[in-house]
Order: C-alpha cells, then structure tokens, then sequence
C-alpha cells in the first residue's frame, strides 16, 4: 500500500514536470522564433507601414499555433511563480524589440536596438537556467 502511494505520487511528480518542460520549451521556443520571423520581416520589407505591419504579422502570427503571449499565459498557469515572474519581462523586451524594428531609422545594427535586443537575449538565456534548474535542480543534474 505505502509502496502504491510512493509509486503514484512519483508519477504525478514526473507528470507535473513533463507539462512544465513543455511549457518551457514552448515559451523559448516561440520568443526565438518570434525573433527570427521579426528579424527576416525587417529584412524583406524596406519602409513604411508596409514594414511596421510584416514585423507584428511576424511576431503575432506563428505557424505551430504557439504564440508567445499565448504560452506566456500557459507559464502562468503551470511555472512556479518565480519562473513566470522573469518570464514576463523577457516578452515584453521582445515586443520593445519588435516595436523598436518598425521605424525606418532601426536596423540591426544601431545601437538602439542593440541596447534593446542585447539585454533580451542575456534574460532570455537567465530564464532558461532558471527553467532548467526548477526541472533539475544543480545538485541533481548530471554532468
């Protein structure tokens, strides 16, 4: 009897950190990509409105149907508060990035949007430690 409790209550723990690991991935995975789309769209379209709506269709609109906004609210609902805390952030500097590519004078290389994409991508990399060490804490990974 204690062993079937043991046994279930390890499984709804590995259950619980599976939807975890995949929320995770799915909210790194949708800012990247997000990132990427913004990045080609800037790229393609010269100037104008016609470049302002590609960079939000690209950051709006993700072809798997995971949006970050949209896994953002997933984090809310499955990370522990402390991952969802720092991942709010990381989003919004990513929509501060997108709003920032839309003007004709932003390129990738200004120091505007330096300013602006260098400090997503150092919070993006802290919220994955911070992820990977809620599914693994340090003292248990394998080396």
């Amino acid at each position: 009897m204690i062993t079937d409790v043991l046994r279930s209550r390890r499984a709804q723990q590995q259950q619980w950190a599976d939807t975890k690991r995949v929320a995770y991935v799915r909210f790194l995975t949708s800012l990247a990509q997000a990132h990427s789309r913004m990045t080609m769209a800037a790229a393609r379209e010269a100037v104008g409105p016609a470049r302002t709506q590609a960079i939000h269709n690209a950051f709006l609109t993700d072809p798997q149907h995971s949006d970050a906004k949209s896994v953002l609210r997933e984090l809310a609902i499955a990370a522990p508060d402390h991952i969802y805390e720092a991942a709010v952030p990381v989003y919004y500097q990513l929509r501060t990035a997108r709003d920032m590519l839309t003007s004709d004078e932003v390129t990738f290389e200004t120091p505007e949007y330096q300013q602006v994409i260098q400090p997503f991508f150092r919070d993006l990399d802290s919220l994955q430690r911070l992820m990977r060490d809620d599914l693994h804490p340090p003292a248990r990974r394998h080396a």
